[in-house]
Formats: structure tokens, C-alpha cells, sequence
């Protein structure tokens, strides 16, 4: 019987950007251009259930991917292993992020704020490592050597326009929430074909 978890890696993307797009498009004073993706779901924010739902479910398939992707028997190198374990980790510190909830611009810090910070920075590391791991762990296959390429390529436009993000965030530029866009949109596309791959192989 063909494993089925790497369909959980191709649904929670999919679900992820539907959310973000639905949730953008639900409000009239919010920019796509401006606004954080993290103040679609801030406290007392509309349409804030049905979006922690979504990104609930994007956080969930990504903890089942990353696991049954380290389960995988067919798949076995510390590298990968290790990459796989934070795609499990990366979902955990979602979920964690929907209950510690960014604070609204312009308010005093709260605990909650911080820790959404925090999280929500060993999320981006641990992102552009674990893809640079798998596309490492990739290289002995010649036949979809390409992917590791395409791996780095990734990681390094992720740490790039991550950066470009935070800065624009910091200095409350009106293109941080589409630099942001770029970044998580980067990770959500390789996610999608490197769950493809494994369910091709399987």
C-alpha cells in the first residue's frame, strides 16, 4: 500500500495560501502590500476563527508530512532526518503561534507578542535550514539532482526576502506584508514539490 503522508505536505500548503488570500480579501482595512500575514488573525480580529481553523489544518498536515516523512524506511540519511524533524517542529511552533498572537501595531509589547517574535524567528531558521538539509540529502539521486539546486536557490531567496521583510516591518515600510508574502510563498512551493517528489517515489 502506497504511504499517503505526502499528500499531507501538498494539502497544507494549498490550504495555507487559500487562507491567507481569503483572509485578506474578508477585510476592507487590511493591506495585502502592508499588513502582516500574523495581523490577519491578531486577538478580536475578524473572521479570526474560521482563519485560525485554516492555518490550523496548513500547521497540522505539515506535522503529519514531516513525521511520516522521518517514518518513511525508504528515506534514511542524518541529514534528512534531521530536516524532516523540523518540518515536524515547524508545525508544533505554528499552532503555538496561533495561541501566542502578534500585537497589534502601534501598542505597548506584551508577553504574548514576545513570545510570537520568538517563535515565529526559530520557525524562519529552521525553515531555510531544513531546506538546504533536504536538498543536501537529495544530491546522491541523479535523477532529481536538479531539486537539490532548486533547494538552495530557495533557501537563499527565503533568507533574503525574509530579511527584506523584517526590515520593512521594522521601519514600517508599505511593503513589508508583500515581502513577507514572497518569503512564505517561496517555502510553500517547495514544500509542494518536494511532497510531490516523495509521492512519486512512493
Amino acid at each position: 500500500m502506497k504511504k499517503i503522508y505526502p499528500l499531507f505536505g501538498i494539502i497544507g500548503p494549498v490550504v495555507y495560501i487559500l487562507a491567507v488570500f481569503i483572509g485578506s480579501a474578508l477585510r476592507h482595512d487590511y493591506s495585502a502590500f502592508y499588513n502582516s500575514i500574523s495581523e490577519l488573525n491578531n486577538a478580536n480580529t475578524p473572521n479570526k476563527l474560521f482563519l485560525d481553523v485554516l492555518f490550523g489544518i496548513y500547521n497540522i498536515s505539515l506535522l503529519i508530512f514531516g513525521l511520516g516523512a522521518y517514518l518513511d524506511s525508504s528515506n534514511k540519511s542524518k541529514k534528512y532526518n534531521a530536516a524532516t524533524l523540523m518540518l515536524v517542529i515547524i508545525g508544533v511552533l505554528g499552532l503555538l503561534v496561533l495561541i501566542f498572537t502578534q500585537d497589534p501595531r502601534g501598542t505597548p509589547a506584551t508577553l504574548n507578542g514576545t513570545i510570537h517574535i520568538i517563535l515565529s524567528g526559530i520557525t524562519a531558521a529552521f525553515t531555510i535550514i531544513s531546506i538546504i538539509l533536504v536538498g543536501l540529502s537529495f544530491r546522491k539521486y541523479t535523477q532529481i539532482k536538479l531539486f537539490s539546486w532548486y533547494s538552495y536557490i530557495t533557501a537563499v531567496l527565503i533568507f533574503v526576502s525574509g530579511g527584506v521583510a523584517a526590515g520593512s516591518f521594522a521601519n514600517n515600510s508599505a511593503y513589508g506584508g508583500l515581502f513577507e508574502r514572497i518569503t512564505i510563498f517561496l517555502f510553500m512551493i517547495w514544500l509542494i514539490i518536494f511532497s510531490y517528489i516523495l509521492l512519486r517515489r512512493n
